[in-house]
């Protein structure tokens, strides 16, 4: 916005008193001192938020009273209404994510003004263009009514803000003394300046324009005198003499130099050639792939407008943060004609090597944009205002690499927003993102079709093809970190004669493979590099880090982390957030985190290094308590007939699932961490966690029909319950090692587990464990088309269930035996048996239970005949089954639905019923699927 429209907005002032003047120049009323206060701290970082804790800081300096918080917002209440005028009705102040904030067009705060003045001018000045240097340097002077927040106490940011205001005038006014010696004017110099040494007797520039004012009204013993009372001055106050550039005035005045003493007319105004940097390093030459994040940062530099801007690319140690930002800089120097500016900011690096400070770096970039060294400023402020004036009217690619922390890369942004500014970070600078307008970047790991690529362009075409297994297994090792990547391809192409499974095979041998990954330079050895990130941590996120490591899977949800760390989960969200930021985790869902292998492996290797055995244990017991609860919990919700053989460990932070919808959704989500929980149980002897986990996985993953899954681990739980000598738990893995093996159809092994598994419930004698093995040994002797051998097991299953009073063991074999006597043909006996146990199910609202009933009273009607009520009771069945989210269910009561409209003719729905139960069978790999398609086929 130009200064001319910024007049018909309110404008607010702080180079005085603080006030607020309306389109017409009516002073506003502020109110109480507070708010003034208040509104002095917003105006004093406009367009920052401020908390309400921070706000409480500023106003009353650690001493608040119990109602600070609520002062605050009463505060802020009365100056948006104070702050309202004709024409501007919407609050000034505005509330957000990140506090309250001013949010005004910038060149209505006077001190806005003046530093976009100030700017100018030293644009101007830098180009020769003396007199329009010198009107804008006297046009931001004139903003100033006196000392900035003028009858406010000074502390806080008030205090910072005044000091840096007062010294960018003190700045400025000796510039426009300089431009005034320049023009001739000394005579009407000597005063301002006696008065501007008065006011601070120890800035040395205005002492020597003073006396280069008086020699050249031919006061030289003036002059002489004025440097004699600055070098008692000095010595006195602060035991100095004058610096080396009055020491040179003094002699040239004494020695009546003529060109010091003369004043010849001003040289003409010219405008210097300009230089055009070129700093980026070489493109990377092994760069390949990233397609998409390149066509990301084309839109968001360059965009339909042309219109650069400020991107911040993120993403953890070695992912090629660096090698995308010089790819696409040489890929796009054509958009940037005035040339390219690059740094690295040093925020990461080894422990003694300190982040660059802005302070510092700008001091550097200065010379690549023409600025002599003499001619850089002294004062810091003045630096960075001369840095944005050289880039404002520039068309420049500044790449400032290894950032550390937004307040590092602020001050470097240039003041154009034709420049395009890439920032690479291993932390996600959310301030830069909020607060400046930057283009956030995440930069994942490559894909493994993109780390091909990588390992293939060094070592060859052919070389890579040869050996297809190796190059796989190379990329699995280095977990497609690319540094990792380089290095192996490095070691591999330095060794042409080397087998690649050779140096694969050395990884794997390497624990972790971070030992494999060492280089003799600190920039590419993979355990150097992350451990610059890592030592920046507090030491709540430097221990979760290391707890993490111990997590059974790479990805961990935040109760999970909470469960490792020991701590709610609240209190552990600072620590996860860090991590985060710092990229040693990603969270690609919410409150959900991952942390790719290499990361893993550094931490584990810390966590052997820093914490006790014991204390590993705990860690690892307290996430295999947290999975086991909550296992249970969603155990229960889905097949309410579950209940566990041990007590539960001792309470943990695991949440209750609302209902078994919640259950099934969080398992389909955790089902792989679930799967290596057991493993990493038994791997670290917690072999009652893997048994236990084992039994509650069994209706989870039976309700999903992941049998493979379910068979792997009944077989853990079989070998660590036979250890143990737990003949109830062996018993229990045995029967559901032979679900699995029944829903494979592997027959023969599914009676030598319910053999054993008989076996051992009698040593036990559990007559309820009993009792369900004969109710699969029935539906085993079904399945294999033998329903005349399936009814002795339903019988004594029931008379088991009976004599324990368990009312859903005698459901299920009321149930068992119905449907055995409609496989008979025995209908009517089978109804009467099944509405017995749909009786027992409801009552128990056990939905599932109901289910299969349901469905097998729909086969006993189909085989009466009568096929309108066979049609109710399966679509009773298939709503059921939806709702409990059993697909094998619903998808073998839509068979059995379309046989009965095949019965009765309608053979178009028959079918269609046919082909969604294929769908089903089909996704989830069932073996019946391929004796449907079969039937389909002869339909067609």
């Amino acid at each position: 916005m130009d200064r001319a429209g910024a007049t018909s907005a309110p404008r607010y002032q702080m180079l005085g008193p603080v006030e607020v003047r309306s389109a017409c120049g009516d002073r506003l009323a502020l109110g109480t001192p507070m708010q003034v206060r208040l509104l002095a701290v917003l105006m004093s970082q406009p367009g920052t938020g401020w908390s309400i804790d921070q706000l409480v800081d500023e106003l009353w300096q650690g001493r608040p009273p119990k109602t600070a918080a609520g002062n605050v917002k009463t505060y802020v209440w009365a100056l948006r209404r104070a702050l309202r005028s004709p024409g501007f009705p919407d609050p000034a102040i505005l509330a957000g994510p990140t506090g309250y904030r001013l949010a005004l067009d910038g060149l209505t705060v006077d001190s806005v003004a003046f530093d976009d003045l100030a700017q100018r001018g030293y644009s101007a000045l830098r180009h020769c263009h003396w007199s329009a240097a010198q009107e804008s340097f006297e046009a931001a002077l004139a903003l100033w009514r006196g000392e900035p927040f003028a009858g406010l106490p000074g502390w806080g940011v008030l205090l910072s803000v005044r000091a840096r205001l007062q010294e960018q005038r003190s700045s400025l006014a000796e510039e426009v003394a300089d431009l005034q010696l320049r023009a001739g004017r000394h005579h009407e110099l000597i005063e301002p300046l006696r008065s501007q040494v008065d006011d601070d007797p120890l800035r040395e520039r205005p002492w020597g324009q003073l006396m280069v004012a008086l020699a050249r009204t031919g006061r030289r013993a003036d002059a002489l005198a004025t440097y004699r009372q600055l070098r008692r001055l000095l010595a006195e106050e602060v035991g100095v003499e004058p610096g080396p550039d009055l020491q040179h005035l003094h002699t040239r005045i004494l020695r009546a130099e003529r060109e010091l003493l003369t004043s010849d007319p001003p040289p003409p105004e010219r405008t210097p050639p300009r230089i055009v940097p070129r700093q980026l390093p070489a493109p990377p030459t092994l760069f390949t792939g990233r397609a998409e994040e390149l066509a990301r940062l084309t839109t968001l530099l360059l965009g339909d407008s042309r219109s650069a801007s400020t991107v911040v690319i993120t993403g953890t140690g070695g992912v090629g943060k660096s090698w995308l930002a010089l790819r696409w800089a040489h890929d796009n120097l054509r958009h940037f004609p005035d040339g390219q500016l690059h740094v690295d900011l040093g925020g990461f690096g080894t422990a003694t090597q300190e982040a660059s400070p802005s302070a510092v770096v700008v001091r550097s970039l200065l010379p690549a944009l023409g600025v002599k060294p003499l001619e850089i400023p002294a004062e810091p402020a003045a630096q960075f205002a001369l840095y944005r004036s050289l880039t404002a009217d520039r068309r420049l690619l500044v790449l400032l690499d290894n950032a550390r922390d937004a307040e590092q890369v602020r001050p470097l942004l240039p003041g154009s927003t034709g420049c395009g500014v890439l920032v690479t970070s291993r932390h996600t600078l959310p301030g830069l993102v909020a607060t400046d307008g930057a283009h956030p970047l995440a930069l994942d790991l490559p894909s493994d079709d993109e780390a091909r690529q990588l390992l293939v362009r060094r070592l060859g075409a052919q070389r890579a093809a040869a050996q297809p297994a190796a190059v796989d297994e190379l990329i699995r090792r280095t977990a497609r970190l690319p540094l990792a990547l380089s290095i192996v391809a490095a070691r591999a192409a330095a060794r042409p004669t080397f087998a690649l499974q050779a140096i694969a095979d050395d990884l794997a041998a390497s624990r972790g493979g971070l030992a494999a990954l060492a280089t003799d330079d600190a920039a590419t050895d993979v355990r150097t590099v992350l451990s610059w990130s890592y030592r920046l941590l507090s030491a709540d996120a430097a221990r979760l880090f290391r707890q993490i490591s111990l997590h059974p899977a790479p990805d961990v949800s935040a109760a999970a982390a909470a469960s490792l760390a020991g701590a709610p989960p609240q209190r552990i969200r600072p620590a996860l957030d860090e991590l985060t930021r710092a990229n040693l985790l990603a969270e690609p869902s919410p409150n959900r985190f991952r942390c790719h292998d290499l990361l893993r492996a550094y931490g584990e290797e810390l966590t052997h290094a820093l914490d006790s055995p014991a204390d590993r244990s705990a860690v690892r017991r307290r996430v295999l308590d947290h999975y086991l609860v909550a296992a249970r919990d969603a155990a229960r919700l889905v097949d309410p007939g579950w209940q566990p053989l041990d007590p539960p460990p001792l309470p943990s932070d695991a949440s209750a699932f609302p209902d078994h919808r919640a259950a099934l959704a969080w398992f389909t989500i955790e089902q792989r961490v679930l799967l290596a929980a057991v493993d990493d149980a038994v791997a670290h002897s917690f072999d009652a966690h893997a048994g236990q986990l084992a039994q509650a996985l069994t209706p989870l993953l039976g309700r999903l029909s992941q049998w493979h899954d379910l068979a792997a681990v009944q077989a853990i739980a079989v070998a660590v319950a036979h250890r143990r000598n737990d003949p109830r738990a062996e018993a229990l893995a045995h029967r559901d090692l032979a679900l699995a093996h029944i829903q494979h159809r592997r027959f023969g092994a599914a009676h030598h587990h319910l053999r054993r598994a008989m076996a051992r419930y009698d040593q036990a004698g559990d007559r309820p464990g009993q009792a369900s093995t004969h109710l699969h040994l029935a539906w085993l002797s079904d399945i294999e088309g033998d329903a005349g051998a399936a009814l002795p097991h339903a019988r004594q299953a029931l008379a088991l269930a009976s004599s324990t009073d368990d009312r859903l063991g005698e459901a299920a074999a009321l149930n068992a035996l119905g449907w055995s006597h409609a496989r008979l043909d025995e209908h009517a006996r089978a109804i009467t048996y099944c509405e017995q146990a749909l009786a027992l199910y409801e009552e128990a609202e056990d939905r599932l239970g109901a289910a299969h009933t349901w469905d097998s009273l729909g086969f006993a009607y189909h085989g009466l005949g009568k096929h309108p009520t066979a049609a109710d009771c399966y679509r009773r069945a298939l709503t059921l089954y939806s709702d409990v989210q059993d697909p094998c269910g619903r998808a073998d009561t839509l068979v059995r639905l379309g046989d009965t409209h095949q019965a009765v003719g309608d053979h178009d729905t028959s079918v269609d019923l046919w082909r969604q139960a294929l769908a089903i069978l089909d996704r989830v790999g069932h073996p019946q699927a391929a004796v449907l398609s079969e039937r389909l086929a002869a339909y067609r």
